[in-house]
């Protein structure tokens, strides 16, 4: 038996051009079933008709699931009837649910649009978990790839909103796929042409009071006219090109991010330093790192914080959604919930030696190797990450090390500098703000502190030569 691309020669164009979309993109992986968003309407349909003729290359099982919104009364109880009928025309199982997106828009306080999405993803998630589904597949086609550029375009949207909608992409720990993405809707409508196949005209599809509606059937025309008649092409073909680029610059910002990070905070002065494009993208994702919903992450937002990181060195703070807020201390930044504290728990956790600690409370990591050598890291300050220090192995023996938050009355004797200093000087003196100091890992030998990240180790736990063995320990941000 034929497979794959060879199975589909001579067969209709749609069908080859779906399984190029499918194979290029992994979309299906291994196989198994997959949840077909079905509305009735033509894209939905065709897209059931493609995988359906396709599930033997694919090593596909669709199942279908149908979402009645409650919005549009007796149509909407006939397109349910139309997609249990249709499927059980091609021998597909069918799952319908109906949701009261109106109540549930006006409960949230969102749109209609907004509520309907939910209300839609929750029940295909449902689905996809009752029936042992990893995959939901939507018939998103090129021609909505565009209007979403556009659409998206006219409200100012950066690279990360012009590369359109993902091939692939996930939620709720799902993947989500799009096999049509390539495919016109003019090449969608001829398919179900040749097939002979109806489907359900959904009559808000010609409202013009949703915008896209007006993209649709006013601006698309407009381009394809006066502009160029392969726009969809051209327009999808960028969002492709934004969705690669795009996807090295959240490389970048992750690794901005991790080098920025003070615990659960980020250093102010790092992140001014970076290239403002840098910068706001990793403001972005460590906002969203922080339970700000993606989509509240508007513009403004984004440059109200951006004007808090790159403010004086005093203290303030601005509101976000969500009831949290982002406040500034000295050089640190932090978001916690409003009228509360961003602040972790004391913590204290005996140090794996050699090994790796978790600090989990702290966000941090802690590695312990046993070599020679003699970290040369100048103090920078009590608090300063990523760290490193080299301790006497023979001073420790076969006592316990221990990483624990501050604790008031914490003393350390700097090595050289003779005497001992509080630690809540040292803070001081670096500007650490009272909110981050609990996340400051202090190291202890019984009731000896022995190194606090940023500062001098403590006398009489020096190394005495670069050839004996010793505690080389590193200090980072767990979340890199």
């Amino acid at each position: 038996m034929k497979t794959g691309l060879a199975a589909t020669r001579g067969r209709d164009p749609l069908l080859r051009r779906v399984l190029k979309t499918c194979r290029d993109n992994s979309m299906f992986g291994g196989g198994g079933r997959v949840i077909l968003a079905v509305s009735g309407g033509a894209d939905s349909v065709a897209m059931t008709l493609a995988l359906h003729a396709l599930s033997g290359p694919l090593r596909v099982t669709p199942v279908i699931a149908h979402l009645d919104h409650r919005l549009r009364g007796g149509e909407a109880e006939e397109d349910a009837r139309f997609v249990a009928a249709f499927a059980e025309s091609l021998g597909i199982a069918c799952c319908t649910g109906r949701a009261d997106v109106r109540a549930r828009a006006k409960r949230a306080r969102i749109s209609i649009e907004m509520a309907a999405r939910e209300a839609r993803y929750r029940f295909l998630a449902d689905t996809a978990r009752g029936h042992g589904a990893a995959v939901i597949a939507t018939a998103h086609t090129a021609d909505d790839q565009a209007e979403t550029v556009i659409l998206r375009l006219a409200r100012g949207a950066g690279p990360g909103g012009l590369a359109g909608i993902a091939p692939v992409s996930e939620r709720d720990g799902l993947r989500i796929v799009r096999p049509l993405l390539d495919t016109g809707r003019r090449e969608v409508e001829a398919f179900l042409a040749r097939r002979r196949q109806v489907w359900r005209e959904d009559r808000s599809n010609a409202d013009p009071v949703h915008l896209r509606n007006r993209v649709r059937r006013e601006v698309m025309p407009l381009l394809r006219d006066r502009l160029n008649p392969s726009v969809c092409e051209a327009i999808c073909r960028g969002a492709s090109i934004a969705r690669c680029e795009n996807a090295f610059l959240d490389a970048m910002a992750g690794d901005a991010l991790a080098a920025c990070r003070a615990g659960s905070a980020v250093d102010a002065a790092r992140m001014k330093a970076l290239p403002e494009a840098l910068r706001r993208r990793v403001l972005r994702r460590w906002l969203c790192e922080n339970g700000i919903p993606a989509e509240s992450l508007d513009f403004e937002s984004v440059e109200r914080a951006d004007r808090l990181l790159c403010a004086g060195r005093g203290s303030s703070f601005i509101e976000l959604p969500g009831g949290l807020r982002m406040r500034r201390a000295y050089n640190s930044v932090s978001v916690g919930r409003r009228g509360g504290s961003s602040a972790p728990a004391g913590f204290s956790a005996a140090v794996s030696v050699p090994g790796t600690t978790i600090l989990p409370d702290a966000g941090l990591r802690v590695e312990v190797s046993v070599a020679p050598g003699i970290a040369r890291a100048r103090p920078r300050g009590a608090g300063s990450l990523p760290a490193a220090a080299s301790l006497s192995l023979a001073r420790l023996g076969r006592r316990k090390l221990v990483a624990r938050s501050w604790r008031p009355g914490d003393r350390l004797r700097p090595l050289g500098l003779g005497g001992s200093r509080k630690l809540q000087d040292l803070f001081t003196d670096a500007k650490v703000p009272a909110s981050r100091r609990p996340s400051i890992p202090v190291f202890a030998c019984g009731r000896e502190i022995v190194w606090v990240p940023g500062c001098r180790i403590g006398e009489g736990w020096q190394v005495a030569s670069g050839t004996e063995p010793a505690l080389q320990i590193r200090v980072r941000s767990n979340r890199a």
